[in-house]
């Protein structure tokens, strides 16, 4: 009170001046001391307003750009600005939400414009006030380890539906994938994408001998093609085959198929005393059968890991165990250094949980986990041992299948241990996958929503899609 009184006074006594000449001035000047302060209330408010527009129009843009592959980025941002801004908020009228994408959905620009109602300003004639917002959504693909797990066993030649096969629609969604993190650019800064193709055996590339052991085989008129067996044994500790060691803990032995009663490609015939040796190698029998194509280590060429997808050809068993320790291999920092070309270049793979680099693994397989009794594959032939004394008793491999799962599982667990920042995704192409396999891929995905069940070639791009959506970061530009 005492503070009003000390306010009042000096316009009493002005008031009081008996020539009235201050009542005018008096009179204009509260009118503009109230017309500021109700600008003042009314400013507030807009700006209040125009904070949460910003913030539920970048909201929106994240939203958006975080599913541009799956989803329609207008509704998507308007769905999540609505959320965000309710309708009326305050009073304010809002124009219409415009998203522009560009070509690949890699940058999203937004904008929104409106006006909010006044209460004081009124008075002076402005009944609203116009706000605006602006927000650009980069989706960036910098800092990331990616290596492509993926199937390419003889089941991957049947049908997926449509007329499709299933190795067809596999390297369709990979590539869909390269594209989501390329854009439309033949490099990203910091992006790099791996390829390891496997069947039962994994092709680590002729150019790579030095990791294996020198023992002498016959490969008749061809030459090793650059598979190698799975360094396991009955006896070992550890199993080198679930382990990311490199050669100069253990080598490999090269993978060689002898001419045996299922792959018979030496003959020899004898006449008039003189032996004359036959080999008879073709894509069907040889040493090398059922070696799949060579890995790709990781590249920041776009073209050159879209072209080692379609290069992908398949044939022989599904060993995932193998084809997923090799992908470990190719991101584990212990590798650095052996792999050559650009990894070597760019001192790849980096540390676990370096900044700004993430690191992943896409798993895709269509079927178990298989073994043939009497057939080779990099685990030799069954009877050898490698997995375990008796994996096929009377011609019944389920001991060695369920030794197999084992080990997938043990693989999984040990990239995931060790403070190690790998993101593993698995995806079950097809129909043909076990409920076993199936909780197999489950439990070795990081999370559960990193698996994806995909019966139909539109299942598995939708996958591909979704994996491409989540490794794509994600950062406000403007």
């Amino acid at each position: 009170m005492f503070k009003l009184k000390k306010l009042i006074s000096p316009i009493k006594t002005i008031a009081q001046e008996q020539s009235g000449s201050a009542i005018p001035l008096i009179g204009m000047g509260i009118f503009a001391m109230m017309g500021c302060i109700g600008a003042a209330i009314d400013m507030s408010r807009a700006q209040l307003v125009q904070a949460r527009m910003s913030s539920a129009l970048d909201n929106a843009g994240l939203a958006a750009a975080a599913t541009a592959s799956t989803t329609d980025v207008n509704s998507e941002a308007n769905k999540y600005f609505n959320a965000n801004f309710p309708t009326s908020y305050m009073g304010t009228t809002l124009d219409t939400l415009v998203v522009t994408p560009n070509a690949d959905n890699s940058v999203l620009n937004l904008s929104i414009t409106g006006s909010v109602p006044t209460t004081f300003m009124k008075i002076v004639g402005y009944d609203s006030m116009p706000i605006a917002a602006y927000a650009q959504i980069t989706r960036g693909s910098k800092g990331l380890e990616v290596i492509l797990v993926m199937d390419n066993t003889g089941s991957m030649n049947d049908s997926a539906g449509s007329g499709v096969s299933k190795i067809s629609a596999a390297k369709s969604a990979a590539n869909a994938l390269v594209g989501i993190l390329f854009g439309s650019n033949e490099t990203v800064s910091n992006l790099y994408i791996g390829l390891v193709p496997f069947s039962q055996a994994v092709n680590i590339g002729t150019g790579r001998a030095s990791w294996t052991s020198s023992t002498y085989l016959n490969w008749g008129t061809t030459s090793w093609g650059g598979c190698v067996e799975s360094r396991s044994n009955g006896t070992l500790t550890p199993q080198y085959d679930i382990t990311d060691d490199t050669p100069s803990t253990r080598l490999f032995d090269k993978y060689y198929w002898p001419d045996d009663g299922s792959n018979n490609w030496i003959s020899t015939t004898t006449w008039h005393g003189t032996t004359t040796t036959t080999y008879n190698i073709s894509s069907s029998r040889g040493p090398n059968l059922y070696c799949p194509k060579a890995v790709t280590p990781m590249t920041s060429s776009k073209t050159t890991i879209t072209n080692s997808i379609n290069a992908m050809a398949t044939g022989g068993n599904t060993h995932i165990d193998l084809g997923l320790a090799w992908g470990w291999r190719m991101i584990s920092p212990k590798w650095r250094g052996l792999w050559g070309g650009e990894m070597d270049t760019n001192n790849l793979p980096l540390d676990y949980n370096s900044p700004l680099m993430n690191k992943a693994i896409i798993l895709m397989t269509d079927g178990d986990n298989t073994i043939s009794n009497g057939k080779y594959s990099a685990y030799d032939y069954p009877s050898a041992g490698q997995l375990g004394p008796n994996p096929c008793p009377y011609g019944d491999c389920t001991n060695g299948i369920n030794e197999v799962n084992t080990r997938t599982s043990t693989v999984c667990n040990n990239i995931k241990a060790n403070n190690s920042n790998v993101i593993i995704y698995t995806i079950a192409l097809g129909t043909g996958i076990g409920s076993t396999a199936k909780t197999m891929l489950q439990n070795c995905a990081s999370k559960p929503e990193y698996y994806f069940d995909s019966p139909t070639t539109d299942d598995l791009a939708s996958a591909f899609n979704q994996i491409g959506d989540s490794l794509a970061n994600l950062r406000i530009s403007k």
